[in-house]
């Protein structure tokens, strides 16, 4: 992964959140390691999305290793979107 333009982290529970250019969350995902244990929390879902479109859920997720957070999204595009 390219820390530079962004970031996509996987986890366990077959979550993910991703950036695809600089951010504010890149340091604390730059401090997680593989393994780390993390609280992942969903803080919002996208509204009038299409039947079976799932994508825009926004997650805050705090390693509890370093106690750093990121909140970011679950793709590129909101449901609906391209």
């Amino acid at each position: 992964n390219d820390f530079k333009t962004g970031a996509h982290v996987e986890f366990k529970n077959k979550g993910i959140t991703i950036a695809y250019q600089e951010d504010p969350s890149l340091p604390a995902i730059r401090n997680s390691k593989v393994g780390d244990h993390a609280l992942m929390c969903l803080v919002f879902i996208p509204k009038n999305c299409p039947p079976g479109d799932d994508r825009g859920r926004i997650y805050t997720v705090t390693n509890l290793r370093t106690l750093e957070s990121w909140t970011l999204p679950d793709s590129q595009h909101s449901c609906g979107g391209a």
